[in-house]
């Protein structure tokens, strides 16, 4: 199985926490660091053709720059805010958004905190799924109301035999497992809960993100992004190759 790794370096219309930006740069310098040989798949036996860098001054200047970029295997995108998500869905046209998050980014506004209400413009609302929200504006509950969005639950999502993007806001994470992101919020997801969400996903998906990661000076809070993501592939992996 071959992987494309692009990174987006965009946080300009993030509300608290500022630093999304440089994750995509972080997190490549701590991935040469971690273990490979997880869940009994070698990563380092899978080619992943780095796409490098892109830097966008404007959430215009994503879908310019990102419509400039071929994915010619599994897209991995490393955020970045979350509305970077949008234009990279634009291209993959999933038929399924699922979104880990501990927001339902469904306010009325551009920025990042309006980029699921852009997604579902693009897909449709229904062929949304949220999953691990736990804070929303009485806007955002009115809307996922009337646009009947689901709140899913593990299993529901393991139901779905559809193509599937995955986007995961790191401040789904409880913040005592990761707490370097733009908007962390308590009572999280472990990071075990994550995986899960993954496991069940991985033989549908088509295309996975990973946003709002703020790196700091806590070395803790770089390794654990970084294993999300490693840990993320190995399912991946294991769910869409043919192994020996």
């Amino acid at each position: 199985m071959k992987f494309d790794l692009l990174g987006i370096c965009f946080d300009k219309t993030q509300t608290l926490r500022t630093g999304a930006a440089k994750a995509p740069i972080y997190l490549r310098k701590i991935f040469p660091k971690l273990e490979t040989y997880i869940s009994e798949i070698d990563l380092s036996q899978f080619f992943i053709r780095d796409l490098g860098n892109i830097y966008p001054k404007t959430l215009e200047d994503i879908e310019r720059k990102l419509s400039k970029i071929q994915f010619n295997s599994f897209p991995i995108v490393l955020g970045g805010e979350h509305s970077i998500s949008y234009p990279t869905i634009k291209q993959l046209k999933p038929e399924v958004v699922v979104h880990v998050d501990a927001h339902p980014d469904l306010e009325n506004r551009e920025d990042h905190t309006g980029v699921l209400r852009k997604i579902g413009k693009e897909i449709g609302y229904q062929n949304i799924f949220l999953y691990g929200v736990r804070i929303q504006s009485k806007a955002e509950a009115k809307f996922i109301k009337e646009n009947k969005i689901r709140i899913a639950k593990l299993s529901d999502l393991a139901k779905i035999k559809r193509k599937v993007y995955l986007t995961i806001d790191f401040d789904v994470l409880d913040p005592s497992v990761l707490s370097a992101v733009g908007n962390p919020e308590p009572d999280g997801l472990t990071f075990k809960d994550v995986i899960d969400v993954v496991r069940v996903l991985a033989k549908n998906l088509i295309g996975i993100d990973f946003v709002e990661f703020t790196p700091d000076k806590n070395y803790v809070n770089n390794i654990i992004a970084g294993k999300l993501i490693y840990s993320s592939l190995a399912e991946i992996i294991k769910a869409q190759q043919v192994l020996p």
